[in-house]
């Protein structure tokens, strides 16, 4: 009877010790799922548009997307993000401008154009009005070009892109 009781006791014990390991590796797991679903987050840019510099030297809706020969182009991006936060509860964003000519030729590259300002506090994670300038000179062949702009999130590896053409005469 002893050994019976001795048995059912360790039986008891097995099982008890197995349900809170297992609760444990559950509730690890969800935190793991639950962690990495915060972390892929989908960078989403809401619209854009073509500029040009006002008189304050502020960029203002251009929608012609025409240009002549030593104009600056503008493409100022609206609502980017959600951008993630970093453990030291900043986002840290970047910027990649890109040219290209009229056959897909890249013409003109501008990497890291945010800087130190791309690590801060993003207002509700969004950059509101991000912008990236090309300025044409006379080497640049009249016609269609094409104008990217890249935003990555450093926190969470992601990025997004937009691409438009517009027109040097």
């Amino acid at each position: 009877m002893n050994k019976l009781l001795f048995i059912s006791t360790l039986i008891l014990i097995f099982a008890v010790t197995a349900c809170k390991f297992s609760d444990q590796k559950s509730n690890t797991d969800s935190d793991q799922q639950k962690e990495k679903k915060e972390l892929v987050r989908k960078l989403l840019i809401e619209d854009y548009d073509f500029a040009v510099l006002d008189s304050n030297n502020k960029p203002i809706p251009y929608n012609k997307a025409i240009y002549h020969r030593g104009d600056e182009v503008f493409m100022v991006l609206k609502n980017v993000g959600r951008f993630a936060r970093g453990k030291d509860s900043l986002n840290h964003a970047e910027m990649k401008v890109e040219i290209f000519d009229a056959i897909g030729q890249r013409i003109s590259i501008r990497e890291n154009l945010f800087g130190p300002d791309g690590h801060s506090d993003f207002n509700d994670n969004i950059l509101r009005k991000p912008y990236g300038s090309y300025e044409t000179n006379l080497d640049d062949k009249i016609g269609k070009h094409s104008f990217k702009v890249t935003i990555y999130d450093l926190v969470s590896g992601d990025s997004t892109s937009v691409s438009d053409d517009f027109f040097i005469e």
